[in-house]
């Protein structure tokens, strides 16, 4: 006895496997919770919403008086930070923290000649977090330090005697 099976049989057979499979595999899949693995950090509650903040930094020629400043804002451990700074020149650039109450400094990120420079932070500690910004040109520069996320500006501009 011969069976005759036509190709469109077998494909459509192999089709009505793979659906009954695929349903059968997403009802097994598993799910994972990020409240399952709270240590990643993955997504954190707030109590209001994030704030976005630019600040325009003028620089004076390296050297000069002004030719450097530092920009700092206060975020606590676990908090969210996103940054862009820019520069119509370059400009040396170190993005760090200084944990307190023992004043010690993480560096995070050091350039020496920028004019761009952008990531995402998840603060460590808490603490005062900033970005250090000098002149390496005879002519003045100006920063622009675009922020969002959560934290407080706080202390702000800090003054360096040249």
């Amino acid at each position: 006895m011969k069976i005759r099976v036509s190709s469109r049989a077998i494909v459509v057979s192999v089709a009505t496997a793979l659906v009954a499979f695929a349903a059968t595999a997403a009802e097994e899949r598993p799910y994972i919770r990020s409240t399952e693995l709270p240590h990643l950090g993955i997504d954190k509650a707030q109590a209001a919403a994030f704030r976005t903040d630019t600040v325009e930094i003028k620089l004076a020629p390296a050297k000069q008086s002004g030719w450097r400043t530092e920009y700092k804002v206060t975020v606590n451990a676990g908090d969210a930070l996103v940054y862009s700074l820019t520069a119509t020149a370059p400009v040396i650039s170190e993005f760090h923290n200084e944990i307190k109450p023992s004043g010690a400094v993480m560096f995070y990120r050091e350039e020496k000649a920028t004019t761009a420079s952008h990531g995402q932070f998840v603060s460590p500690a808490n603490g005062e977090h900033g970005w250090y910004v000098a002149n390496t040109t005879d002519k003045p520069v100006t920063v622009t330090l675009k922020l969002s996320g959560y934290y407080t500006v706080k202390p702000g501009f800090i003054e360096i005697k040249s």
